[in-house]
């Protein structure tokens, strides 16, 4: 299938596993919703425009989006890593559920988010958060602005209280609130 999902017969679209290598109920959802824009109202939407989220459902949760570390070195993206452990939430140290954290990637120059990943006690839902911003284009910086309930494992999502981007240099600079550095 091309990027639209037509096969080589233009009348035949494909969705889901037998056309895609994301082989999640929710990619296929959207696909198919995707086809029937494009064929019965003249969309032109693409495959390659999706973002999609995964969630692996063990213990703990895995919650990923975007690119990967290794995707962006092999694409030679020059990034920044920014990671927040639950062992410094509240929430999570209330419920005993230190293991895990927060790592949000980023563009070198810009707050634009690039990818995450969430390990812990509902990854898969904290991942929507982060899929959402990068969706709509909202940068680390303005995802860091938005209030949390507390206490909450999502506020370990404000990791970008880290981030300063300053506009008049274009460059991103770190502000380290905590002990332990940034990964970069």
């Amino acid at each position: 299938v091309n990027d639209r999902l037509l096969t080589t017969n233009p009348r035949v679209f494909g969705v889901g596993d037998c056309c895609s290598a994301f082989k999640f109920t929710h990619a296929a959802d959207f696909m198919a919703r995707m086809v029937i824009r494009n064929a019965l109202f003249f969309g032109s939407a693409k495959m390659s425009d999706l973002i999609i989220p995964y969630s692996t459902f063990t213990t703990p949760e895995v919650g990923s989006v975007g690119l990967y570390e290794s995707d962006l070195k092999e694409r030679g993206i020059a990034y920044k890593t920014f990671e927040k452990h639950f062992s410094e939430n509240d929430r999570a140290i209330c419920d005993d559920s230190t293991s895990g954290m927060v790592r949000i990637r980023v563009d070198a120059k810009s707050d634009k988010i690039l990818g995450a990943s969430i390990v812990g006690i509902g990854a898969g839902n904290m991942i929507s958060e982060i899929t959402l911003a990068m969706q709509t284009g909202t940068g680390l910086g303005k995802l860091s602005a938005v209030i949390h309930p507390y206490p909450t494992t999502a506020s370990a999502i404000r990791v970008a209280e880290m981030v300063v981007v300053n506009k008049s240099m274009g460059k991103l600079r770190l502000v380290q609130p905590f002990d332990r550095p940034c990964v970069e």
